[in-house]
């Protein structure tokens, strides 16, 4: 790599080697585009925060190597202290995968179709001229300096770059979501091949809790996350703790890692372009709100980015055109879901009783698994309505919660 890029004419910068600045970097890259990333952390792949459960066809989607598989799934566990719903498939429904080999493997992908990268290094500023960010400025360990270009795309995080200089979209703790995970030497048994989410106020306050299995079943994730209610790791810390002591598996494990992490759950920002500077992934808040799942929409947000990026500079399309374009296909395939997704974690993880709870799990355990599945990762509430007896008994539970799942 050369240190020398300040005079480079750069199509792209992308701020971040994360899933989203990891996808956008290799896509622009193999559509011949310059591209520079710039990443603060001194590795590729840290900090390594992740749960990293997705579906098999993130795979397949995004044409990504088998060595980053730590483990499979076909089982999916949702659990209260009282009750709990298992839907099991009949072959691999997911991976959970190594979230670091995935951060590695899309930056080395990047590279070797052209791209180059910056790390140990961290963007300082926004050059802006007349409206436009020309570029960005930098420091680290390879000196200060400037690096301009044609677009400059966030994907800083949930540090949020642009937003903590450009104070354009909401940054309210009543969306903040903070997470505390440990990957523990040891099985969870009989459970090693399934996704297992825990709630309930004795278990996770105003959140949930998880175990997901790493290393083909020999290890385990474990961890919780609080919705809207600001924690400092100490108090996470306890509540992990807690919740692992209630539960026998946990009981004997010791921690070999610790991965922390925040996100805003608020089902998106409205503004994901501003003039050429745009934002993908945590830094436009591109979680979903109601299971947490973060890594396939960083994604798909670093592949609609690349395919609109990529015809503006082709078709030398006006600055107004990349946000008309970028808006309308995000908006057209995760807008209403999230919404209804945002108003269900609101309900579920603030508004139901431990006894509701408890009812709602109960429903739900007669649902077929494949149903299950798309309610969970494709956010089809709408599926719920071809099951009377589960709707009604929703709908009894609560009126916002019948109208998120009915109304479409």
């Amino acid at each position: 790599m050369s240190q020398n890029i300040d005079s480079k004419n750069l199509d792209v910068i992308v701020i971040g080697a994360g899933p989203a600045g990891g996808q956008v970097a290799r896509e622009l890259a193999k559509r011949g585009r310059k591209v520079l990333i710039i990443e603060k952390s001194q590795e590729i792949g840290q900090p390594n925060y992740s749960t990293a459960g997705t579906p098999k066809e993130t795979i397949t989607d995004f044409n990504l190597p088998q060595n980053i598989l730590s483990a499979s799934w076909n089982k999916i566990m949702w659990a209260s202290p009282r009750k709990k719903a298992i839907w099991e498939f009949s072959e691999t429904r997911g991976y959970v995968l190594d979230f670091a080999g995935l951060r590695k493997f899309l930056a080395e992908d990047a590279v070797s179709n052209g791209a180059e990268i910056m790390v140990g290094t961290a963007v300082s500023g926004l050059i802006e001229n007349n409206g436009i960010y020309e570029g960005v400025k930098y420091h680290g360990v390879f000196g200060d300096g400037e690096a301009r270009a044609k677009i400059i795309i966030d994907a800083s995080g949930h540090h949020e770059f642009g937003n903590s200089f450009l104070k354009i979209n909401n940054t309210s703790l009543e969306y903040l979501a903070e997470g505390l995970e440990y990957q523990m030497a040891g099985s969870m048994g009989e459970l090693k091949d399934t996704l297992a989410i825990y709630m309930g106020q004795d278990y996770a306050p105003n959140g949930y809790a998880w175990a997901f299995p790493m290393n083909n079943g020999a290890d385990t994730k474990v961890g919780i996350c609080t919705y809207g209610q600001q924690q400092d790791n100490k108090t996470l810390s306890e509540a992990l703790g807690k919740f692992m002591s209630s539960v026998f598996a946990f009981k004997a494990m010791e921690p070999m890692e610790v991965h922390a992490g925040a996100a805003r759950t608020d089902g998106g920002v409205k503004n994901h372009v501003i003039s050429n500077l745009v934002l993908i992934g945590d830094s436009a808040h591109q979680i979903n709100p109601l299971g947490g799942e973060g890594i396939r929409h960083a994604l798909h947000s670093g592949q609609i980015a690349a395919s609109v990026i990529d015809e503006f500079l082709k078709e030398d399309k006006r600055i107004e055109w990349l946000k008309d374009k970028y808006e309308k296909i995000w908006n057209e395939n995760f807008y209403n879901k999230w919404k209804y997704s945002r108003i269900m974690s609101e309900i579920v993880y603030h508004k139901l009783s431990d006894e509701k709870l408890d009812s709602l799990i109960e429903a739900l355990q007669n649902l077929p698994p494949e149903d299950a599945f798309e309610i969970l990762f494709n956010y089809r509430f709408e599926i719920l309505a071809k099951h009377p007896v589960i709707a009604i008994k929703l709908a009894g539970l609560s009126k916002e919660l019948a109208e998120a799942i009915l109304t479409k």
